[in-house]
Order: structure tokens, then C-alpha cells, then sequence
């Protein structure tokens, strides 16, 4: 709703800005109103526009909205946490598993800093980023072990950026190793034994 605030039309939403008396205001007000609802509307799910038909103001229609599918943070935070908990690196490569993992840590980090006061926040993002960091090294598959262990046992232990770019570079060694030892496979001679 970024750009309704800058459009001066975040009112019409949040019932700041009522319908005005004078009737020239009040044909500018409900063209304004109309286009942020068509903006909601094309931006629910098809099934929800009916349930939205009987609201002829933006702020009614919001209120709405607000009221039936606003979701308590705890809900959505506890199945946050639970989908960090399961998530594991298993079959993916290292850049779609950092991205499945970043996309948890945002969401349930959005969460969290929330409630925290401003003057604590850099204190409790700091220890996040440790734990993010060590959750992210700890959930690898078991091909990374040894990578694991060098990042972990370092006396300064790297940041998550560079964890991730180490671990990059060992993925292309694996890889790259396997492919040396394919191609060496396929192409040894096979020793075949004769009976006369």
C-alpha cells in the first residue's frame, strides 16, 4: 500500500479522509475512492469481490477485509518456526536451498523485529544473524560436512554471505570431482576373460 500513501489516497483506506458535503469535493472524493477500491478489488482472489459488493466506501470495504482476514502473528510465526525447523538442504543445490531458507528467515524476521523497540533492535537482529548463519550450516546435507566443519572451526566464524559463497565454490568442487571420476569410470578399459 506503498504507493496509495505517496498518491495521498492511504485516507480513503484507513477512513482519515470521510466523504466530504460540498458536492465539486465530493464528485473528486469518490472518484479517488473508486480508484483505490478497483485497485483492492483487482487485487483480491475472484471469490472474495462478491463477498466485498455490499461495501460502497474503501474504508468499509478495508474494515472489512480487516476484520474477517487479518491473522494473529502468533499463528503464522509458530508455523514460521516449524518450517525452519523441517527445512533441510536433501536434494537441493546450495543456491535454491540458501533461497528457500532466506525466504523463511524474512518473513518470520519481519515478524519478530516488529515488536521489538527500536533501541534493542540491532541487539536482537545481531544475535539472529548468528543463529540464521548457524541454523543455514547446520540443516546442510552431509556432502558439506567437512565444509561445515572448516567454516564453524574458524577462530572469527564467517558471516552468512560468506559461508554461502565457501560453500558455492565447494558445490562446484563436488561436482566438478564427480564428473572427473564419471568420465574416468567410462573410459577404463575393461578387463574380459575368455573360456576355450
Amino acid at each position: 500500500m506503498v504507493s496509495e500513501q505517496g498518491k495521498e489516497l492511504w485516507g480513503h483506506i484507513d477512513g482519515r479522509n470521510p466523504a466530504p458535503r460540498d458536492a465539486e469535493a465530493l464528485s473528486k472524493w469518490e472518484i479517488k475512492d473508486a480508484q483505490v477500491m478497483t485497485w483492492i478489488l483487482s487485487s483480491v482472489e475472484p471469490h472474495f469481490v462478491l463477498n466485498l459488493r455490499p461495501y460502497k466506501t474503501v474504508a468499509t470495504m478495508w474494515n472489512y477485509l480487516h476484520t474477517v482476514y487479518n491473522q494473529d502473528n502468533s499463528a503464522r510465526r509458530f508455523q514460521l518456526e516449524y518450517e525452519m525447523a523441517n527445512f533441510t538442504q536433501g536434494s537441493l543445490s546450495i543456491e535454491e536451498y540458501f533461497s528457500g531458507f532466506q525466504t523463511l528467515w524474512i518473513d518470520y524476521s519481519d515478524i519478530v523485529y516488529a515488536n521489538v523497540p527500536a533501541a534493542a533492535l540491532s541487539v536482537v537482529q545481531a544475535v539472529h544473524a548468528t543463529s540464521k548463519r548457524d541454523q543455514f550450516l547446520m540443516k546442510l546435507r552431509p556432502d558439506f560436512e567437512i565444509a561445515r566443519s572448516n567454516l564453524m572451526n574458524r577462530h572469527l566464524v564467517p558471516s552468512l554471505n560468506a559461508c554461502l559463497s565457501e560453500l558455492l565454490r565447494e558445490e562446484q568442487h563436488i561436482v566438478t570431482q564427480a564428473t572427473m571420476e564419471h568420465r574416468a569410470n567410462v573410459s577404463a578399459p575393461v578387463s574380459v576373460a575368455y573360456v576355450a
